[in-house]
């Protein structure tokens, strides 16, 4: 199947509806950083480690505590004082995004929230635009365009512009990153340098967006060389390069003052993982906790998560879980696969985008607060949809990747755009569950599994364009 909608001189209507959907983002994006009351993720101890970094602030003049005010609702504003509280500082591509505001405010401004949602756009305008640009496929640009402006439409998604969340980056450079996979699969993308060092930015930006999703782009590095390294050889050296670039930035620009602060929250990671999640779900806790190198006795933990196990519950019944490696979950899936699987079900199931974080603190639900916004959003149909229902949708989708990736290995379907879309989608859902839940536990896996989101839409969108493909086929 080829993959260009029209590459007929003066076929216009591909551009036309390309611009509707871009003017139709836009559109959706300002209504959104003017309503009233300002609609965001409430504030949240996160943000911390990014103002940290580069010294502007949430505001709110309400607030007592300055660093991290009014957790219960939406900070509007910003201060730039150039205060650095290294100990928390964790440098991500949100600071990029912090750090670009300098340019237009002085020491001492506070400032309207929206300034900072106006920076992002503007950068993932910048990228998306060219990336269009290196795509040398008309159906290409518009399966893009199309994804982009649902990622982009969806109220959970416009929640992050105007938050401090890291995860924002992680959203858009999953996308742009899987789609330039695609096009090179397809032999669709531009061949120059200046391409390659696109390539090369947007796996930077994705690997820099937080720790979780450097490896993220670390699996899609490695299936680029997999399926494209002979015949984009520069382009894969380049997507080498940014893995490395990024991997550097997370060992080395973290300041040694936050080691401390940051090896503690890696053992609240571990402990939440093991004790909140596969202790949690397996049938004989007592072996699984001797398979995972801890002592019988460990298993009596299981279902406690690190908020209660820090506060002195049996506390030291088993401390040497925080330093357990999660490698030695490999050895558990071999003797208990069953407790594997139902641990990433659990995850699964719990999984839905979220309008709120913390909802015991936070007053409102986004659909309360914008009714149209939250109902005319994708991400919607998964949070309003029976969770039998919702499961029975990602079964449907674990084996449409799998049949779709089995179809791509087949000469007639290595060209074949919606297949690549849908095995591609499937991969980003399973590896943000996935690392979700066996690297922080099931604890908020709402927040640690935002990538699901575009996953779904390069699915969904793949899975209609292949629909359409066989109706048009058939005519």
């Amino acid at each position: 199947m080829q993959a260009f909608v029209s590459n007929r001189q003066g076929a216009r209507w591909p551009w036309l509806l390309i611009a509707v959907l871009v003017l139709l983002g836009i559109g959706r994006f300002l209504a959104f950083s003017a309503h009233t009351p300002v609609l965001g993720y409430p504030n949240n101890f996160d943000f911390l480690r990014t103002s940290g970094c580069v010294g502007i602030w949430n505001f709110d003049a309400q607030s007592e505590a300055f660093h991290s005010p009014a957790p219960d609702r939406v900070v509007a504003q910003l201060h730039y004082n150039d205060e650095r509280l290294w100990q928390f500082c964790n440098p991500t591509a949100e600071t990029i995004y912090l750090s670009a505001l300098k340019l237009g405010h002085s020491v001492g401004d506070t400032f309207p929230i929206q300034h900072l949602a106006y920076t992002k756009l503007a950068i993932v305008l910048l990228a998306y635009a060219a990336l269009m640009w290196a795509l040398r496929s008309m159906r290409l640009r518009v399966f893009l365009s199309a994804c982009f402006v649902l990622l982009w439409w969806d109220m959970s998604t416009l929640l992050y512009f105007q938050s401090l969340y890291p995860v924002f980056s992680s959203l858009f450079f999953s996308l742009f990153v899987v789609v330039a996979l695609l096009a090179c699969r397809l032999d669709a993308y531009a061949r120059s340098p200046w391409a390659s060092l696109l390539l090369a930015v947007l796996t930077f930006m994705l690997g820099f967006s937080n720790q979780q999703y450097f490896y993220l782009a670390i699996v899609l590095a490695a299936a680029f060389v997999l399926f494209n390294g002979r015949h984009y050889r520069l382009h894969s050296a380049a997507m080498l390069c940014a893995v490395l670039v990024a991997s550097f930035c997370h060992s080395y620009l973290r300041p040694a003052q936050s080691q401390e602060f940051y090896a503690g929250i890696d053992r609240v990671n571990r402990i939440d993982t093991i004790f909140y999640g596969v202790l949690m779900h397996s049938s004989k806790p007592e072996e699984a906790a001797v398979s995972l190198g801890l002592r019988p006795e460990c298993a009596q933990m299981a279902g406690i998560n690190a908020h209660v196990f820090n506060h002195g519950l049996k506390e030291n019944i088993c401390p040497e879980v925080a330093s357990i490696s999660r490698l030695k979950l490999l050895n558990l899936a071999a003797q208990q696969p069953a407790t594997i699987a139902k641990t990433l079900l659990a995850g699964a199931e719990a999984y839905q985008p979220v309008y709120g974080f913390f909802p015991q603190l936070y007053p409102h639900h986004a659909s309360e607060l914008s009714p149209g916004m939250y109902a005319s959003s994708p991400s919607s149909l998964m949070v309003s949809a029976p969770r039998g229902l919702y499961l029975g949708m990602v079964a449907v989708m674990a084996v449409l990747a799998a049949a779709a990736f089995v179809y791509t290995l087949l000469p007639r379907g290595r060209q074949c755009l919606w297949a690549h879309a849908i095995w591609l989608g499937g991969l980003l859902c399973f590896y943000s569950i996935f690392s979700s839940v066996f690297g922080d536990g099931l604890l908020e896996v709402e927040r640690h599994a935002a990538v699901f989101l575009p996953g779904f839409i390069l699915l969904w969108l793949g899975a209609l364009f292949g629909l359409l493909d066989r109706l048009r086929a058939a005519r």
